[in-house]
């Protein structure tokens, strides 16, 4: 495997898991500082690749919370999905209920605490600028 042009975080030193690029995004998300949030675009354009690929690989990430997946948000400030999940009527999206937790927990501002999404239901949008320091 190609060694990585971003800085290795502490997970990733002794280990050998992912694909170049996941391992990639997973070091530019570590770069995001608690309290703050980017987006998969911002993370996709820095890396040359699409949002979609961005979330694929993060949907992988098995160093959260080390590895803080739970601060790349959706374009348009909204949670976007977490852990592979995205917020239904039915109950599936609990996991979104987790990175809204863990955003407020770290003082991220979150606007709309109705329900999490979905069809007629309220959008969760994120307050703030996007993080985009990224080396």
């Amino acid at each position: 495997m190609a060694p990585s042009k971003f800085p290795l975080p502490p997970p990733l030193l002794s280990s050998s898991r992912g694909t170049p690029f996941e391992r990639a995004v997973w070091c530019l998300t570590y770069q995001i500082p608690a309290g703050s949030f980017s987006t998969y675009a911002l993370l996709a354009a820095h890396l040359k690749s699409s949002p979609r690929a961005v979330g694929n690989a993060l949907r992988r990430n098995p160093f959260a919370p080390e590895i803080p997946c739970h601060r790349v948000i959706a374009t348009g400030n909204t949670l976007g999905g977490f852990k592979g999940k995205i917020a239904r009527r039915d109950g599936e999206g609990i996991t979104l209920a987790e990175k809204r937790m863990l955003l407020r927990k770290e003082g991220v501002k979150l606007d709309g605490d109705g329900d999490l999404g979905g069809e007629g239901g309220v959008k969760v949008r994120v307050v703030g600028t996007p993080f985009r320091g990224f080396v």
